[in-house]
């Protein structure tokens, strides 16, 4: 049976997330902070992507109640502030709809780790206003990285010649179309 080691940082005051590095070579991570302690969740750009969109689909078809209940955040057993930081393996996203907060979980990459060790699982909640501002920056994150061939979409990394598919990859040029500018 597996063991997990649950950290819960409840209500969060600070909720953020960002890219580490250059096009091609990016981390990405969710950094949450509340009185409890802090966490940062390492993760790849498509799960961070889909936490943009997926709490951007919460906000989009969930009304906000007209009178929200207070929250009640899980009961912690040491008052400790906690620091955890690790790269996530599965994440999820839950909504309470009378208090009108969301919650993530995530879960340590348990691949890393020998059977002995215990699973990392940590939440952490935040209340509409930040989840519109993290569905947006979320998104704005990853999509600031390299930008796509006209043609087949795939990123273009500006250190190397890239070989379109849709071209048959006789094209090494970081222009596919290889059009000429047009003078004015």
């Amino acid at each position: 049976m597996v063991e997990f080691e649950q950290n819960d940082l409840g209500l969060v005051d600070y909720l953020h997330c960002e890219s580490i590095g250059e096009p091609g070579q990016r981390t990405f991570n969710i950094t949450a902070r509340s009185d409890r302690g802090e966490v940062i969740v390492w993760m790849e750009k498509e799960q961070l992507f889909q936490v943009g969109i997926s709490l951007k689909q919460f906000l989009a078809t969930r009304q906000t109640p007209s009178n929200p209940s207070a929250f009640d955040a899980p009961v912690i057993e040491t008052q400790v502030p906690v620091h955890v930081e690790f790269k996530t393996g599965e994440m999820s996203l839950r909504h309470d709809s009378e208090s009108d907060v969301f919650t993530i979980v995530a879960s340590d990459d348990n691949n890393e780790k020998s059977d002995d060790d215990p699973r990392l699982e940590v939440s952490f909640s935040f209340k509409r206003p930040q989840a519109d501002e993290i569905s947006k920056k979320s998104i704005d994150v990853v999509a600031a990285g390299r930008k796509p061939c006209p043609l087949c979409t795939a990123p273009l990394d500006p250190r190397a010649d890239h070989f379109c598919v849709k071209v048959n990859g006789y094209n090494p040029t970081e222009n596919p179309i290889n059009e000429e500018p047009r003078e004015k």
